[in-house]
């Protein structure tokens, strides 16, 4: 913030409270997505995730455990670098996003979006000038958590031309030298279009594949999604239920379990397994649709990041 942003910020904080408490924090946070509103391509996200709602991804779940205190003081005087942040790729609909939008309440940061598709469009004016301003934005509201998802959609091979190839450059600049604490947090679906200069080590601390789920994940994945909507599991057999949708990913779960409900609610009764194996006769998942591509993906993987799953999944 300015100078003036700030001290106008301080007095309408502390305006009327007899006690400094995590509740102060918050309207911080608040006041940032204000400011940062101003900025047509960032995104303040309030999206609030806890780490125990994602199911399975059990390493790079403890990757980020690990790290919950990595901007901290204790951190600093233990002699701990800062992290620079994690690139997430792998299989649709499987938790990429959804593991980086954990981050900022396991770490109690601020998270935005940067969102590349409106870099391009122009809303923010020049594209090469709108992506530095957003970058130098989001470092004076430091220390924060950038995510760029699908990040493949904008920042692609230096074989392009134009702003795309400036905008590569830039970036891989600034993600190498800015001293900022600034974590960034990106997704990838097509990682074979990202330039070899933004995989190697320097510009993210980890590539973490995101592969289907394995039979245990899946157990997991239901029961998330089934308490998160007040439904008892001794009515159900997770593990039966598990077996059924091998290959399925997680989003492809919670959508049967959505539909089954609907069916449940428009005859007003409890879900039951029922509804959920009249949802799956009529489903086909996506390492199904998809499978030559999943299998690629997967080749590409193989040897160039580590899995985000402790398992590998059922073939």
């Amino acid at each position: 913030m300015t100078l003036d942003e700030a001290t106008k910020s301080i007095i309408k904080l502390f305006h009327g409270k007899k006690e400094i408490n995590f509740s102060i924090l918050q309207d911080v946070h608040k006041i940032k997505k204000q400011i940062i509103m101003k900025e047509s391509v960032l995104e303040f996200v309030n999206e609030r995730i806890k780490i125990e709602e994602v199911g399975g991804l059990e390493n790079l779940k403890d990757w980020l455990l690990k790290r919950k205190d990595a901007f901290s003081n204790k951190a600093k005087e233990y002699g701990l670098d800062k992290p620079r942040g994690i690139l997430v790729m792998g299989i649709t609909g499987c938790g990429k996003s959804l593991s980086i939008k954990t981050i900022p309440e396991l770490w109690k940061l601020p998270m935005f979006r940067l969102d590349m598709n409106l870099v391009y469009s122009g809303i923010g004016g020049d594209p090469e000038k709108a992506f530095n301003r957003a970058l130098k934005l989001v470092e004076s509201l430091s220390p924060a958590i950038l995510w760029l998802d699908e990040i493949e959609s904008g920042i692609t091979d230096k074989q392009a031309e134009g702003p795309t190839s400036r905008i590569l450059g830039y970036f891989l600049t600034w993600m190498q030298e800015h001293k900022s604490d600034i974590f960034v947090g990106a997704t990838a679906n097509r990682i074979d279009r990202l330039p070899a200069e933004l995989l190697r080590r320097g510009r993210f601390d980890q590539i973490f594949f995101v592969d289907l789920p394995t039979w245990k994940e899946r157990e997991e994945i239901f029961k998330v999604h089934l308490l998160k909507r007040g439904i008892e599991l001794k009515d159900f057999n997770i593990s039966q239920l598990a077996q059924i949708t091998k290959g399925w990913s997680g989003a492809e779960i919670e959508q049967v379990i959505i539909s089954a409900m609907y069916e449940a609610f428009s005859e007003q009764r409890k879900l039951t397994e029922d509804d959920l194996f009249k949802i799956f006769g009529n489903t086909v998942p996506l390492s199904t649709t998809m499978a030559e591509q999943i299998k690629k993906i997967r080749s590409w993987a193989h040897d160039r990041a580590v899995r985000a799953s402790k398992e590998i999944p059922e073939v």
